[in-house]
């Protein structure tokens, strides 16, 4: 599939399902406990011990998201399985599915739902695609980066004792708006793309 067939599988189901509130259940699960930290050292000490014993979360959230020249508004359902393993499902204003993007380590898998479409390939070509999630990081990657966790120690981070402030990852800059852990809001770009997030609720 070529990147303008990507790309319209993805804006197609955004445009088609995906204007106006949508009415979604709280994801199931404990709300995720805060940081205690007196410094960004210390809070990246912690940050670290979280990854490391990661056993997956869920995020209700509501997104803004601009990518190949379109803006569109929806809330959608971030699942965390493990480092490797990500699901993002976008909402219809009734709480359908409209899309479903599926990713093991590099494999992706898209489904739009209101077409009954679907699209798989591996993280660079959805990459070319889908600018925000950028071409240094594998989804489930970006997905932990989104809710305040660091994947990776090979990121470029800036942190106060709430949480990340800012995470750089070659093409991609994720900014946190207030700092904290988990995530509340959350601005991802590279380029012309930007996605802004409302976590709702965050929980393991």
């Amino acid at each position: 599939m070529t990147r303008r067939v990507l790309a319209s599988l993805v804006v197609g189901a955004l445009v088609t399902g995906l204007s106006g509130a949508c009415r979604t259940a709280r994801p199931d699960g404990r709300p995720i406990a805060p940081l205690v930290a007196v410094s960004a050292d210390e809070a990246m000490q912690q940050l670290r011990e979280k990854r490391a014993a990661f056993r997956g979360a869920r995020s209700l959230m509501r997104v803004r998201a601009t990518t190949n020249g379109r803006t569109q508004s929806f809330r959608a359902q971030l699942v965390i399985r493990d480092v490797r393993r990500m699901e993002l499902i976008a909402y219809t204003p009734v709480g359908t599915k409209a899309l479903t993007l599926s990713a093991d380590g590099d494999a992706v898998s898209i489904r739009n739902h209101m077409e009954g479409s679907e699209w798989e390939g591996d993280a660079a070509d959805l990459a070319r695609s889908i600018g925000f999630l950028g071409t240094s990081l594998l989804p489930a990657e970006v997905a932990m980066l989104i809710i305040g966790l660091p994947p990776l120690d090979t990121i470029e981070y800036e942190a106060d004792p709430r949480g990340l402030r800012t995470a750089t990852s070659s093409d991609l800059v994720v900014a946190f708006d207030p700092p904290s852990f988990p995530a509340s809001g959350v601005v991802v770009t590279r380029g012309a793309d930007r996605i802004e997030i409302e976590h709702l609720e965050v929980v393991e």
